[in-house]
């Protein structure tokens, strides 16, 4: 306790130093969550009798108008966040320290009272995992790395020029998208409050603003290979590798947004290769029907630059679920463009997906894929 204290006063505290040297529009965001784990199925075998207390401190950079993009997003933040996370037990789950990027966007603003939201991801590192001796309890991780996700909205308040200060609320998730069972998460809502400490802060006439021109084409082609491997039950097990590909129609809103519709193709090689050693199909091709999944989804994606956040909703063909008993699923993805070559114009990226059925997450892939 004498050490948490201790972390978080440090942390609290750091704004008041000297940052008269730091660029313009950066900020230093310090944070206090207190929430609960909401256990979101009756599978998870441990109580949760205990509040979880988490410290985040996050560097951040306002954009003003440098490149058009920032204007068309009405000049967001983008920032890197330190977290520190007392999960609330100890003994099952340790302690939680996690480096996350992120973006945060500005919802409005109004004389003193700004309200923005904040998307991150990130690893973590969590020091207690499930252990079927010493902590058979904890059957939401089965890894001590973790993908981290945060999600925050905040409302805040103007004390001068250089200060902030902010309540609001947050959700963050720690899952190995079951790359290592057992993996039904951690999610951990939570009310926050927080300070905002601005050495060098923009000012109406630091604004760049530019003329926005129209779109030369709307209409395009993405598509994508990704590659995951999935731990088979039960815990210890072994891993198989889960193949994706999905090719997708997109229509571009702006520079900055992009919808788009399209198939998924999947194949886990885990119940392929299982079905055969137990004689569960009649025949190789028997098997190799029941290991294939189709979904159809629609798909939002923000790009800032070089970088996309990508949100997708789809549904499940039938004859083609695996029987899983979902029918919904859900990505998020964060993709890195690389520039155009060739003609037409093809932008290749790098991906990585982490798949859910509501808030359980099944892979945690990584991918390549062409835009055109």
């Amino acid at each position: 306790m004498h050490l948490r204290a201790l972390v978080l006063s440090l942390l609290m505290l750091i704004p008041t130093l000297n940052f008269a040297q730091w660029g313009k529009g950066i900020s230093v965001e310090p944070t206090l969550h207190v929430g609960k784990i909401f256990k979101h199925t009756p599978k998870l075998l441990f109580p949760v009798e205990n509040i979880s207390t988490g410290v985040e401190l996050n560097f951040t950079n306002k954009k003003y108008g440098k490149k058009s993009w920032h204007q068309q997003l009405n000049y967001p933040k983008g920032g890197v966040a330190l977290f520190y996370y007392h999960l609330g037990d100890n003994d099952l789950f340790g302690q939680a320290i996690g480096v996350a990027p992120n973006i945060i966007f500005p919802i409005f603003s109004k004389k003193r009272i700004s309200s923005t939201f904040q998307l991150g991801w990130g690893i973590a590192y969590v020091s207690k995992r499930f252990d079927p001796i010493d902590n058979p309890q904890n059957n939401a991780l089965g890894s001590n790395i973790n993908s981290l996700n945060t999600f925050k909205w905040q409302l805040d308040y103007q004390i001068n020029q250089k200060w902030k200060i902010n309540l609001g609320a947050s959700f963050t998730h720690f899952s190995n998208g079951a790359s290592q069972l057992p993996n039904f998460g951690i999610n951990i809502p939570a009310l926050t409050i927080g300070t905002v400490y601005t050495p060098n802060p923009i000012k109406a006439e630091d604004i760049i603003s530019h003329k926005i021109e129209p779109l030369k084409k709307r209409w395009g082609l993405s598509m994508h290979l990704d590659l995951a491997y999935k731990e088979l039950s039960p815990s210890g097990g072994p891993r198989y590798p889960f193949y994706v590909a999905s090719l997708a129609g997109v229509y571009r809103l702006s520079a900055v947004q992009e919808l788009s519709a399209g198939i998924d193709y999947e194949y886990n090689q885990a119940v392929y290769t299982f079905g055969l050693h137990t004689a569960g199909f009649d025949s190789e091709a028997a098997a190799r029907r029941a290991a294939t999944r189709l979904g159809i989804f629609v798909a939002d994606e923000f790009l800032f630059g070089n970088v996309g956040l990508y949100g997708q909703i789809g549904t499940y063909l039938p004859g083609y679920d695996f029987s899983t008993g979902w029918f919904l699923y859900t990505k998020l993805a964060m993709r890195y463009y690389l520039p155009e070559i060739g003609k037409p114009a093809t932008r290749f990226y790098l991906g990585l997906y982490l798949k859910s059925h509501r808030v359980v997450a099944e892979y945690l892939a990584v991918g390549i894929g062409a835009r055109l």
